[in-house]
C-alpha cells in the first residue's frame, strides 16, 4: 500500500514530502524527518486516512 510522508510546515499546512511503497518505510522515513526537522509529521495512505502522527522528541 503506498503510503506519503507529509511535514507541517511553519503556517500550519501540510506539505508531502516523498511516497513510499509501504506504511513501515514511510513511518520509519517520517520518523528521522520528523527529527531532523523538529516538525511534525504524519504517514498517510493512498485513500487519504492518517496513518500515524510523529512528533519531534
Amino acid at each position: 500500500m503506498q503510503t506519503q510522508v507529509v511535514m507541517q510546515a511553519t503556517d500550519g499546512s501540510w506539505n508531502t514530502s516523498k511516497t513510499y511503497p509501504n506504511p513501515l518505510l514511510a513511518y520509519i522515513a517520517a520518523r528521522k524527518l520528523s527529527r531532523q526537522e523538529q516538525r511534525t509529521c504524519r504517514t498517510v495512505c493512498s485513500s487519504g486516512q492518517v496513518l500515524d502522527e510523529i512528533h519531534p522528541h
